[in-house]
């Protein structure tokens, strides 16, 4: 039968339809089971960990706005801004060179540990920084850090969460950032207040510490990836964390027996074909298309415009008349509440309205409203900013752009996850995090001086940049939503796949998406 020869072909003998019947019957939510309940709250060791990101982000922006800071280093503008801005994604790119060989030396959870206490250096230079070179490098230690967390995190939540909550527990991951960016934007608009007082802008910056402690902590408890032991001979100990977490202490339970025979199967086929090379990306069509996407995704979501919110609210506001400083303050706490709300909810709609369609609708919204946005702001200028309508314009659709960014943005770790083959799983997230990286600071250095030298005319550059980016979401990215890894890997290996099926007998076989936890078969 097709699903067979699926499974000859890809070394699994993983599909929707035998998860549906090996999961247990569970009428009641995931938090009335006291394992589910407990890994869930372990998870939080990774799932905090765009907090630091989002924090930046918005730390950097209430920090432009406070004057004690502009004075302190001497009003930074285009190129120094740049500098500043893009410390953290100059160490996010260094961390990149170690962290594949971190996390397969030293598992998902040891890097965790390792980055946050790089990443708290980081803090306490660019806490006491007395001068901008100090600051930048307490920044590179932050992102250096936090890049080896946000690799390993997603491969752990990817590789531990219970089956059936994996793609919502990784879009909440991802929303979490907007958590970061709140506590930032409440925490800098508190401490303007401080005046003139160097605390102004050294508290924001010590208090980014905050979920790195947790994570640095939490790590030492969490459990390391089934997978990940597995393929250093400890099978038992892959064996109890499962019979432990996924099975509620029953050895016997089938989704048990069925998890560990496809991580046996996933690690026999790595070993076999040793495919630990870089180069195996361009070994065949199916993964050159991998690589497209792995690449392009952690590009898309940072050149959508949203680096123009995310690092230099203060500029922007300024080019649609919004000058003054508790009111720049004031709407970016507004704007993080915004994101944090709509990231989570559109977090757990994902498995149900499918991976295209949240691309699309995101990706759309966000160009209608930079369109309006342009547009409004343009007219506004011409006014010499008094008219007030139009202000008020520019900031709704700021504010529109924030939710439709945050439909697109948590589909992206789940999407590489799913596109990615087990043996290149960490290797995709590497690059993914390169692309990304590399996109912010594209961002850091051309925002400021677009932003001066074009004001509101800029925003033109990210409408097309948003329109280009649909246009690869429509021809390149498949839709992943309810398929088993084996129908995930035909849509990408159709040949090799294609020859294997028709040497079967034309059975197929009827796939279903797995149940979540507190439904019935």
């Amino acid at each position: 039968m097709k699903a067979q020869a699926t499974k000859e072909v890809y070394g699994s003998n993983v599909d929707a339809t035998m998860l549906r019947e090996v999961i247990p019957k569970r009428t009641n939510m995931w938090w009335h089971y006291p394992a589910l309940r407990t890994l869930n709250l372990l998870l939080i060791c990774a799932i905090v960990t765009d907090v630091t990101n989002g924090y930046d982000g918005s730390m950097l922006n209430g920090l432009q706005i406070i004057q004690s800071w502009q004075e302190y280093f001497n009003k930074p503008t285009g190129s120094i801004l740049g500098v500043i801005s893009n410390g953290t994604r100059f160490g996010q790119v260094g961390s990149l060179f170690v962290s594949a060989t971190l996390i397969q030396r030293f598992g998902r959870r040891r890097p965790i540990a390792i980055g946050s206490v790089i990443l708290l250096v980081g803090v306490i230079l660019q806490t006491a920084a007395v001068n901008t070179t100090m600051f930048v490098i307490g920044r590179v230690f932050i992102g250096f850090g936090n890049g080896i967390q946000a690799t390993a995190c997603p491969i752990l939540v990817a590789e531990l969460a219970y089956p059936t909550q994996r793609t919502q527990i990784t879009g909440i991951m991802n929303s979490t950032g907007s958590l970061g960016s709140l506590l930032a934007a409440t925490i800098t608009f508190g401490t303007s207040y401080l005046g003139a007082s160097t605390w102004s802008w050294r508290l924001p910056s010590l208090l980014q510490a905050m979920s790195s402690i947790l994570q640095l902590i939490m790590s030492f408890y969490v459990p390391e990836s089934p997978r990940w032991l597995v393929y250093n001979n400890r099978r038992e100990e892959a064996w109890k964390i499962l019979a432990k977490y996924h099975a509620e202490g029953d050895e016997n339970s089938e989704l048990l027996k069925f998890e560990m025979e496809e991580i046996d199967a996933a690690i026999a086929r790595e070993k076999s074909q040793s495919l630990t090379s870089w180069m195996e990306w361009f070994r065949t069509p199916g993964n050159r298309h991998r690589f497209f996407i792995v690449l392009t995704i952690g590009f898309m979501i940072q050149w959508c415009g949203n680096a123009l919110i995310s690092y230099y609210l203060g500029i922007l506001l300024k080019t649609i008349g919004i000058t003054d400083q508790k009111s720049q303050l004031i709407i970016n706490v507004g704007i993080n509440i915004n994101g944090m709300v709509w990231g989570n909810f559109f977090s757990l709609w994902i498995e149900r309205v499918g991976r295209r369609p949240m691309f699309f609708m995101g990706l759309t919204g966000m160009f209608c409203a930079f369109l309006v946005l342009t547009i409004v702001t343009g007219i506004n200028q011409g006014e010499g900013f008094h008219n007030s309508s139009a202000s008020q314009a520019s900031l709704a659709m700021i504010f529109v752009f924030g939710a439709f960014y945050k439909m697109a943005g948590p589909v992206c770790p789940s999407y590489v996850a799913e596109v990615s083959p087990y043996d290149l799983r960490a290797k995709a997230f590497v690059i993914n995090g390169f692309a990304d990286a590399a996109a912010n600071v594209f961002n850091g250095f051309t925002n400021p001086i677009g932003m001066v030298a074009l004001g509101w005319k800029y925003y033109i550059v990210w409408c097309c940049v948003l329109l280009s980016n649909l246009l690869l979401v429509y021809f390149f990215f498949p839709e992943t939503k309810g398929l088993s890894l084996e129908e995930v890997a035909i849509k990408f290996d159709k040949d090799q796949a294609d020859d294997i099926i028709r040497s079967e007998p034309d059975q197929a076989e009827t796939v279903d998406a797995p149940l979540e936890v507190g439904d019935e078969k």
